[in-house]
């Protein structure tokens, strides 16, 4: 089964963070709804990902646009990730790069002003359980 778990926090890693954090079947199912659903201007919240767990009260969306400008946060827990054509197909191509152990990519675009991590294998359940809310 795949994991996908999405979380918001605070000065993580030198910034606010957005952690994607999945394991290898999660990893390819994050990649294949993202080739979906940023092929088309409508938004698509990252909740519909199949697989995914949102941490409570995490609200993204996602958007393909003209203007790729990265994930920026609207409200408290609430973000937009809004990225052009080519800055989608760099997060799929660097999330395709993460056929690791363990490891992460930063997925931020240009000007967004919350960074994008995504990792595999180096979160787990315990970690989520104290820190994951």
């Amino acid at each position: 089964m795949a994991s996908i778990r999405v979380g918001f926090f605070e000065d993580f890693k030198g910034a606010d963070t957005l952690l994607l954090d999945v394991d290898q079947a999660g990893l390819k199912a994050l990649i294949a709804w993202l080739r979906t659903a940023t092929s088309s201007g409508r938004g698509i919240a990252i909740s519909h990902c199949p697989g995914a767990l949102v941490q409570s009260g995490l609200r993204v969306n996602l958007s393909r646009a003209s203007t790729d400008r990265g994930l920026v946060r609207t409200a408290g827990t609430e973000f937009v990730w809004q990225r052009s054509e080519e800055g989608w197909a760099e997060v799929v191509d660097k999330l395709a790069a993460m056929d690791i152990d363990a490891g992460d990519q930063y997925l931020e675009g240009p000007s967004g002003n919350v960074q994008v991590v995504a990792s595999i294998g180096e979160y787990g359940d315990s970690w989520w359980r104290r820190h994951g809310g």
